[in-house]
């Protein structure tokens, strides 16, 4: 019986490039070659095991890469360890890693990457370009994001969009669209930090006398969101069409360009201030929602985010919005906007006193903590939430019957998009209120408010109802309650989410044949519903 015999991993590395041992050769650059076993490269490599197995090659080309490169990738397939990798080197192996399928190195290629990032504390935009080039090559070339994030959130990590932006765009006529769909990534909705530098060159091409607007200026503002510029820094946006007007005027196709991009621009602008009500019934577009809906409707239902914005966006336009007329809805519109976009919070130590900011400017009343309490995540805002619970100029920690009324649907459960396929009656139980005015209740104890609601077919609206004619025998209305102090909510205790804010799910409609909503409601589970009536009485 042959006795057991340990061979170290790297065995090979003392006869590398014997021809007696190794029988591959492989061509590096400049006529370079390196020889290796075919057995070890085999065993790291399913790549080259296929060329040398089943093609039975001898050699195999590697001239786009080094011979350092090419010694590199060898060691490691030899070793099992992976170097720290200079900056010049790293592009190739890399590539060598992903283009011969070597999973383990191109692993370690990517952690070193993460690395380099990670050790950048005051970076120069050399250090900055290096982490920016490198994952657009393996974007394009590579068809792979792996190192897009961590360049990219390095760099606003740092807060250095706009100045890496503007050293990037120098020299703007030699860039590749990969290129540019990363800077218009980086960008994001802040998109001054490209119209900005864009409008300087323009500029700096009209006092030469140059009379055409350049490609790659047209496929950035082509592609860019500019109608965020528009909104939040209209006089940066005037500016740029200025000039590009007196450039377009040299040709007609400029000036058709222009006119287009101007209109796209300007409609998109609108669509975001207002977002439209979706109704077959008045096919009322990019009008606020307050100017549309009937008397009586309940306000905080039907509402729409932009969720491209970005999360300083969406506070501000939260805070500033007319259509959001509490801080339940802003909570709410920020709940909607992080779980769409899977966002991972910034410090509450940053965000709470924004928060606080608004709040008091728009002169809001306190959330509630058991109101808070009902929400549940799977995901890192957890932590944001519970800061905010705990914060007394957001959260009161006890339910003041003065300030609020909160009263539960009864009678039946529902399913929460049936409810706009026919009309429904939602009625709540008010008896506990202390806001009734018991003197003039006929029969304290068979207080209600009843909720119709308004099919998507016709237009989908939840409406209080006023008329004490259309209340059952066992129950009355209280006209000291209005519309216009309501929110609604849904619960459902066997949901993941278990509270769901209805505030901006846009409006249902009809679609295939069947009552449509919001993609946020097919990601909770459960059926049966009751919705949740808060009422503001202070």
């Amino acid at each position: 019986m042959a006795p057991n015999v340990s061979v170290p991993m790297n065995f090979g590395l003392k006869l590398l490039d014997s021809p007696t041992h190794n029988t591959l050769q492989l061509k590096a650059s400049q006529g370079a070659v390196v020889r290796a076993s075919s057995v070890i490269l085999s065993f790291n490599s399913p790549v080259i095991d296929h060329m040398t197995t089943s093609l039975h090659l001898t050699s195999v080309d590697m001239e786009e890469f080094s011979e350092e490169a090419v010694r590199y990738f060898v060691d490691a397939a030899y070793s099992g360890q992976s170097p720290p990798i200079s900056r010049n080197l790293f592009r190739d192996i890399h590539k060598l890693a992903n283009v011969f399928q070597m999973s383990w190195l191109v692993t370690r290629c990517v952690q070193q990457f993460t690395d380099i990032a990670q050790s950048l504390q005051e970076p120069s935009y050399e250090d900055l370009l290096f982490l920016f080039d490198e994952a657009v090559y393996v974007l394009s070339q590579l068809k792979s994001r792996e190192l897009v994030e961590t360049a990219l959130s390095k760099i606003r990590t740092l807060n250095e969009e706009q100045n890496f932006i503007r050293n990037y765009l120098v020299d703007l006529n030699s860039l590749s669209t990969q290129q540019l769909d990363l800077i218009i990534e980086l960008a994001g909705t802040s998109v001054e930090y490209i119209v900005e530098p864009l409008t300087e060159q323009l500029t700096a091409s009209l006092e030469k006398g140059e009379d055409k607007v350049p490609a790659n200026c047209k496929y950035l503002l082509e592609n860019c969101e500019l109608h965020f510029c528009q909104i939040y820094h209209e006089r940066r946006c005037d500016k740029l069409f200025d000039v590009l007007q007196k450039i377009s005027d040299q040709t007609l196709e400029d000036s058709k360009w222009v006119l287009q991009i101007h209109r796209k621009t300007t409609t998109a602008a609108l669509k975001l201030a207002f977002p439209p009500v979706a109704s077959k019934k008045t096919e009322l577009v990019n009008k606020p929602i307050s100017s549309v809906l009937p008397p009586n409707s309940t306000p905080n239902l039907f509402h729409a985010i932009d969720f491209k914005m970005s999360f300083d966006e969406v506070v501000d336009w939260l805070g500033n919005c007319t259509e959001v007329t509490s801080l339940f809805m802003f909570f709410e519109g920020l709940w909607t906007w992080m779980l769409t976009n899977n966002y991972k919070h910034k410090s509450p130590a940053e965000v709470l006193p924004r928060l606080i900011e608004i709040k008091e400017k728009r002169g809001w009343t306190n959330v509630f903590f058991d109101w808070l309490k009902m929400w549940r995540y799977d995901y890192e805002n957890d932590y944001l939430i519970s800061k905010i619970k705990s914060n007394e100029k957001l959260c009161s920690q006890y339910f003041d019957r003065k300030k609020w009324g909160t009263f539960p649907s009864y009678r039946t459960f529902h399913n929460i998009t049936s409810i706009f396929e026919k009309e429904t009656e939602l009625y709540f139980d008010i008896s506990r209120s202390a806001a009734l005015d018991k003197r003039n209740c006929p029969s304290h104890g068979k207080c209600a408010l009843l909720l119709k609601t308004v099919p998507a077919k016709d237009g989908a609206n939840v409406v209080l109802c006023t008329d004490p004619a259309e209340y059952p025998d066992d129950m009355h209305f209280h006209k000291e309650f209005q519309a216009k102090d309501m929110h609604l909510t849904a619960y459902n205790f066997d949901s993941l989410f278990f509270h769901i804010p209805l505030s901006w799910f846009g409006t249902p409609v009809i679609k295939d044949g069947s009552v449509y909503w919001s993609e946020m409601l097919y990601k909770c589970s459960g059926s049966q519903w009751y919705f949740y009536l808060i009422i503001y009485l202070a």
